[in-house]
């Protein structure tokens, strides 16, 4: 088994039940060179990895799982504080709270008898 240190997916595509994420990561002759990747176009691909619709819905539980974790939450919020982590631009601007929205639930009209 080999591992590999990636910085983010750049890509999910999905085809007859096996979903594909694509891994990129800087480059490690310019890092060595102390040229940093810029933008994404300096991103190149570090690992495909396939799983099946089962394995990938798993995954995502999971994920969804750790996000609504409160320590979780906690080491996010430590992580922007540190500057780690970039913070909404249009929050920052603003200062004010981000806006939770959430839908009503559908009110059900008693249909007609014909």
């Amino acid at each position: 088994m080999t591992e590999n240190f990636v910085q983010t997916v750049s890509s999910v595509n999905y085809n007859k039940g096996i979903f594909s994420l694509y891994f990129v990561g800087q480059n490690q002759q310019n890092m060595s060179n102390g040229v940093m990747a810029e933008n994404d176009a300096d991103l190149e691909l570090k690992q495909v990895v396939h799983m099946p619709a089962s394995g990938f819905m798993h995954m995502v539980s999971m994920v969804k799982n750790m996000l609504e974790d409160p320590r979780m939450a906690a080491e996010f919020d430590k992580l922007v504080a540190a500057g780690f982590l970039p913070t909404d631009p249009a929050q920052e601007e603003s200062g004010a709270e981000p806006e939770i929205v959430s839908a009503a639930p559908k009110k059900k009209t008693p249909r007609s008898k014909k």
